[in-house]
């Protein structure tokens, strides 16, 4: 929180205290949990289907459509159960579980993804101008919620985020950034912006070459997702959904109602949640919220006069564990007023990732009061914001232990702030992070950590009016948090210094070790950390383990550490007759290498795939190098393509006005966006410039009038290098960048499949494509400028449709076979959209293969899955089961066969039974005629009765050839 509050914990004592006051302490006891009110009955289990209906009964026979309406009827001891599919919105449960005996559980169904959306699919864009399209809707269309009309609160005093709303605009699944004009999206790709007037709001977006018409657009219209409209719900479980798209607030001094914490996923001043194995990804700010919201509402929650954050009965103690948390603008988990909860096994990463909120309650962890709590095994990874820290506990948590956690690339590691402790921060890997910080606080214990590549270590500030409690209570006093004392025991430290006693500020350090580190090495993805560092352990001798006793007491608390440190990272013993430095108890001279994530004995969701042919950071690829003109010190080019928000790269201070940055991607790649994210040192005037030599350079982009910031550019080029060439420094700084990432796809990404040339003999630029279809800013958006294609190489089973216009229209041509030269059949460099489908009869695609095709249905957005059972739309993210291989019988008929399998798609019973995936060869029934409908997508028609195939009921039946006219349930995007 902001540094200025010196005497914020008084007021806000006196106001819970006179808040309390007025109900009675009589009162609030004798008022019974909300949870507590129903009547015991018999535990059920309600099923949720997309097959479903909400005047249904409920059952496996007879499920509800909607999560929702199963929340409403769901009673203690009950299960909901979900299955697959896409659901689009709010879960508000009714009540609340009264024991851990009765808990109501809300939980996937296993049969596949169940992904619950806060966003609606819009496909009525109109194109504007260039590369920006626009929507207007009614302001009624919204309901109680506008997104688009609701500032990004900052500051505390009524002040906002200037160019900021709560809503999002998404292109196959990735959000785009929000423009505080018309004019910026006009010439800037991936961005948007939006206008509400007393009637309508109309947002545009610049979807750089695409048609959101023929893709999946979508715009962010719920606050929340999962979180129930009544106050102070107990036991209540949510496992294993996938939850997207929350149109939340920023909270921003989360001390009054307008400013209170609003998570996807929120316990709502709740009792005991258990909220674990969920994907939580692009929520506007906060993931999960875990405490009462405000402190207002710790005092007493109108209307529902049972809250007193004194009684500790009544709420806290959550556990959130093994989730996988990403893009959430302000924070994964966020809790105020959180007692006694624990936070366990979580994946969190790219917090504030689009850089918009750098306020006082930006982190990816971030707890006030969560006294008596646990922060254990997370892996926190990529968060932006001046004012950000991978783990921040702010005001109250006193006796909280931060233990064997890895938090990589924030601007603050771990940050302290108001507090009194104690508080062990014990067995942590902090990796690359500018700071580890404490202000205003005292009574902190750093313990057998390792600080890697960190900037400094501060302990600022010197006393704040601050809560401390009576031990194992939320009973309050305040004092000042000074003078201060902070201990430090048995840390390994390599690339930074830890601080010195100064005035009213005690630095104990005893068994510490600085440079005794060298050649370290990690690898870090969303799926796993893995690091390697050589050891001189030899001087590494004589330390003593960390205990209550030997820590003492912390004043004014009037208790020592949560626990003794007798385990390690990993959970193994620590050896009391030789202990070892850091977080590893089995480390050693030498060389050390350890696998960090996933945890042992932990099951993390997998991080969802991103939908096929999606552009990824190329920049942060392995063999990926970058160079510079020239580079400030340790301000290296190679910072501005470590994934690391933190660091950057600096030109010279010299006014070099020519500087550059460039990048060898190591292969040739299908370029399409640039993303700088520029230091104070910005470039006014710059290039984007291509090449496939790194010496004869394609400009693909020229500004002079660049903003600073983060900056997205179109770039569609193929190339290998790709540079910065600077042009006008807007300050007398030169350049610096934070991060320099390129977007793109391999040439050749989609594997086999028929490749293309700009010249005669297959010379020129070369781009090969998979199965798909390819309008004209497709293929741009590819490296294929319009009208340049003049010889092809078709593989075996592969066939090209080539068209003389855009949209799929004009005159046509088929390609089975290679052409060198395509001046010969008369359309050499006439080509402007095209499909491909392949796989062959000759193909040998099987289980497990990851070629082929897939099929999206534009009734759903799922892919359609083949296997022992019929074809359906019930799956988000593609594998064997998801792909077929389109095999051509003649010109306009093909057969599809399974991966899943190996088996032909029959449209079963002569068309009267759903499609299944269950023939060794093609025959009638396996025989349909592939449209290509205007807006890019296709239908299939089968041979047999001559019927559409239609994904029935908006998806949620299996696939049958049963409509006579083609709409949205009968379309299909191809994707490769």
């Amino acid at each position: 929180m902001r540094h200025d509050r010196t005497r914020r914990a008084s007021r806000i004592g006196a106001r819970l205290k006179a808040l309390c006051a007025l109900i009675g302490v009589a009162a609030l006891m004798s008022v019974a949990l909300p949870a507590l009110t129903a009547q015991a009955a018999a535990p059920r289990v309600l099923h949720v289907a997309k097959n479903g209906n909400d005047a249904n009964s409920g059952t496996q026979a007879s499920p509800y459509l909607s999560v929702n309406r199963a929340a409403q009827e769901a009673q203690p001891g009950d299960t909901v159960m979900v299955h697959a599919g896409l659901y689009r919105e709010t879960v508000k449960p009714a009540r609340g579980g009264t024991d851990e005996s009765h808990r109501i559980t809300y939980t996937n169904a296993g049969d596949g993804e169940v992904v619950i959306k806060g966003s609606e699919e819009i496909n009525s864009w109109v194109k504007s101008s260039g590369n920006v399209w626009s929507v207007t809707l009614p302001n009624s269309w919204f309901g109680s919620w506008n997104p688009y009309a609701q500032g990004q609160p900052n500051g505390g005093g009524g002040g906002t985020f200037a160019g900021y709303n709560a809503g999002d605009v998404y292109l196959d699944e990735t959000a785009y950034n929000e423009k505080p004009a018309l004019s910026n999206v006009q010439s800037t790709a991936n961005t948007w912006y939006s206008e509400v007037g007393s009637s309508n709001t109309t947002i545009w977006a610049n979807f750089s070459g695409a048609d959101p018409n023929a893709r999946l657009g979508e715009i962010n219209v719920r606050r929340q997702i999962f979180a129930p409209d009544v106050w102070g719900l107990g036991y209540i479980t949510v496992n294993g959904f996938t939850i997207k798209h929350a149109a939340n607030t920023y909270s921003d001094f989360p001390d009054s109602p307008d400013r209170r914490q609003a998570g996807a996923i929120s316990v709502y001043g709740g009792l005991k949640w258990i909220i674990q194995n969920n994907i939580v990804v692009n929520a506007r700010t906060i993931g999960i919220d875990i405490g009462l919201s405000n402190d207002t509402w710790a005092g007493n929650r109108p209307g529902t006069p049972r809250t007193d954050f004194h009684d500790t009965s009544k709420y806290g103690s959550h556990i959130v564990r093994n989730n996988y948390i990403a893009k959430c603008g302000q924070s994964g988990i966020a809790g105020v007023f959180s007692w006694h909860s624990q936070i366990l096994y979580n994946m969190i990463e790219d917090t504030n990732y689009r850089n918009e909120f750098s306020g006082a309650e930006t982190a990816p962890i971030k707890v006030h009061y969560m006294n008596e709590g646990l922060i254990k095994g997370n892996y926190v990874k990529n968060s932006k914001g001046g004012n950000s820290a991978g783990i921040w506990t702010d005001w109250g948590n006193q006796n909280v232990r931060i233990t064997g956690n890895i938090v990589m690339n924030s601007p603050w590691g771990y940050y302290a702030e108001a507090v009194h402790g104690p508080i062990l921060v014990d067995n942590n890997v902090f990796i690359g992070n500018s700071d580890i910080r404490t202000l205003d606080a005292t009574g902190i214990v750093f313990a057998n950590n390792l600080f890697l590549d960190n900037g400094r270590v501060n302990t600022d500030g010197s006393g704040r009016d601050a809560y401390y409690f009576q031990p194992g209570t939320m009973n309050e006093t305040t004092a000042l948090t000074s003078p201060q004392k902070f201990f430090w025991y048995n840390n390994l430290v390599q690339g930074t210094t830890l601080p010195d006693s100064a005035t009213d500020k005690t630095q104990v350090k005893e068994g510490n070790f600085s440079n005794v580190i060298s050649n370290a090495r990690y690898t870090a993805t969303n799926t796993q950390m893995s690091l390697s560092f050589d050891l001189d352990a030899s001087g590494i001798k004589g330390l003593t383990p960390v205990t209550q006793s030997r820590v003492g007491v912390i004043p004014r608390a009037n208790q020592s550490i949560a626990a003794d440190v007798t385990t390690d990272f990993f959970g193994a013993a620590v050896n009391t007759g030789s202990v070892m430095a850091g977080p590893f108890a089995g480390a050693h001279n030498g060389t050390n290498s350890f696998a960090l994530w996933p945890p042992a004995g932990q099951t993390v969701p997998k991080p969802p795939e991103p939908p096929a042919g999606t552009p990824v950071n190329l920049s942060l690829n392995a063999n990926a190098k970058a160079t510079a003109s020239y580079q400030d010190g340790t301000l290296t080019a190679a910072n501005a393509i470590d994934g690391n928000p933190s660091t950057r790269w600096s030109s010279d201070h010299s006014n070099d006005n020519n500087a550059w940055i460039q990048i060898d991607l190591g292969s040739t790649y299908t370029l399409s966006t640039a993303v700088l994210s520029w230091e104070a040192a910005y470039a006014k005037g710059y290039k984007i410039q291509v090449s496939d030599d790194a010496t004869h350079w394609t400009d693909a982009y020229s500004t002079t009038t660049g903003q600073g910031g983060t900056e997205t550019v179109t770039v569609n080029k193929s190339g290998r290098y790709v540079r910065m060439q600077g042009v006008t420094p807007a300050t007398q700084y030169g350049y610096s960048l934070y991060e320099f990432e390129i977007y793109g796809t391999p040439a050749g990404a989609t594997g086999s499949g028929p490749t293309f040339y700009g010249d005669a003999n297959y010379g020129g630029t070369a781009v090969t494509l998979g199965a798909g279809n390819y309008d004209l800013p497709q293929l741009q958006a590819a490296g294929i400028a319009n009208d340049s294609i003049s010889s092809i190489k078709v593989p075996a089973g592969y066939t090209v449709t080539a068209y003389a216009d855009g949209g799929f229209t004009g005159t046509q041509w088929t390609f089975t076979a290679d052409n060198p030269n395509l001046t010969t059949t008369g359309n050499n460099d006439a080509i402007s959209s095209l499909r491909v489908t392949g796989g062959g009869t000759g193909g040998t695609a099987g289980p497990g293969d990851s070629g082929g095709s897939a099929l999206r249905s534009r009734a759903n957005s799922l892919y359609v899955t083949a296997g022992s059972s019929p074809l359906v739309a019930n799956a988000s993210t593609l594998t064997a089961a998801q792909r077929f291989d389109l095999v051509h019988l003649d010109t306009d008929n093909v057969a599809i066969r399974a991966h899943a399998n190996n088996q032909y798609v029959s449209a079963d019973n002569a068309g009267a039974a759903a499609l299944i995936a269950n023939r060794p060869t093609a025959g009638a029934w396996e025989t349909f005629h592939l449209v290509t409908n205007p807006n890019g997508t296709v239908s299939l028609q089968a041979a047999v009765n001559g019927k559409y195939v239609t994904a029935e009921n908006g998806g949620a039946q299996p696939l049958i050839a049963n409509r006579d006219s083609i709409g949205p349930w009968e379309q299909f995007d191809l994707t490769a």
